[in-house]
């Protein structure tokens, strides 16, 4: 259960984005997204809400590939909002957050790409969205695993010591929000969401991203993972985090010779079928 602080340091995180930042990497954050699409098997789905839209990188092809369902793309970051309402598609957009949000009438299908993870206490969560579907309908999801990931590591290792003289960065608590682990293990998922529903489809996939740039992986990360830390830090640790961060990312996650860095990066995905 998190406390009254870091509940809100969570709500902060998931108001404020940069939307021109996130979409620095759109081609590979819109993968997931059709690998999780391609195993959709509805066939004409009236009423569509995509879950943590952003600016809409999702919701574009959930609206080619169902172009006369009504859509709505839901997010609580008005600058991602304001982004998606630039895109060629006939959807609507609601600015709430995904915990509070509730289905104005029952769903066909509930896309959340890249949300859920966000979100603490999945067995409340969960069984929530589903009771929001018609018979019949889907829950689609897919979460960045990133918890043991070895950039998360050295993000909770820089918190704890990159301060002067290795001291701890910014409060107890929010050290103590970034070391929790929100994505369950998968056979977790399954003994909670067996009982609710009709089909159920759950995998973890990693994929050796190759990203380019001085600093890709932070320029990855500094607009998803490490939000809550950069919003959370004065000007002075912030500036004590980035250096530190940096130097172990480049020293664990070394440039090819040509350039590229590789960025391994787990994705759990769930298809759940009421």
């Amino acid at each position: 259960m998190l406390t009254k602080v870091q509940t809100s340091l969570a709500r902060t995180a998931s108001t404020q984005w940069d939307a021109t930042s996130y979409q620095q990497f759109a081609r590979l954050r819109e993968r997931p997204v059709l690998e999780l699409l391609d195993h959709v098997d509805l066939q004409h789905p009236q009423r569509i809400y995509d879950l943590g839209c952003g600016t809409g990188i999702a919701t574009q092809l959930l609206a080619k590939r169902w172009p006369m369902a009504d859509l709505t793309g839901v997010d609580s970051s008005a600058e991602m909002l304001e982004e998606a309402t630039y895109l060629p598609i006939k959807a609507l957009w609601q600015k709430c957050d995904v915990q509070q949000w509730r289905a104005h009438r029952p769903a066909d299908l509930l896309f959340a790409a890249a949300v859920l993870h966000f979100i603490s206490d999945h067995e409340t969560l969960i069984p929530q969205l589903l009771s929001q579907l018609n018979p019949g309908g889907c829950l689609a999801a897919h979460m960045p695993n990133w918890r043991d990931a070895l950039w998360y590591e050295l993000m909770l290792e820089t918190l704890n010591t990159g301060g002067p003289n290795g001291r701890a960065l910014g409060t107890v608590q929010l050290r103590q929000f970034m070391a929790e682990r929100t994505v369950l293990p998968l056979k977790s998922y399954y003994q909670l969401l067996a009982p609710l529903t009709q089909e159920l489809d759950i995998w973890e996939t990693e994929h050796l991203q190759v990203v380019e740039g001085k600093s890709p992986i932070f320029d990855w990360v500094k607009v998803s993972a490490l939000r809550p830390v950069l919003l959370a830090l004065d000007q002075a640790e912030n500036k004590h985090f980035i250096e530190n961060y940096l130097r172990l990312v480049h020293e664990h996650y070394p440039q090819e010779a040509n350039g590229q860095t590789l960025f391994p990066f787990k994705r759990v995905f769930i298809l759940a079928t009421v």
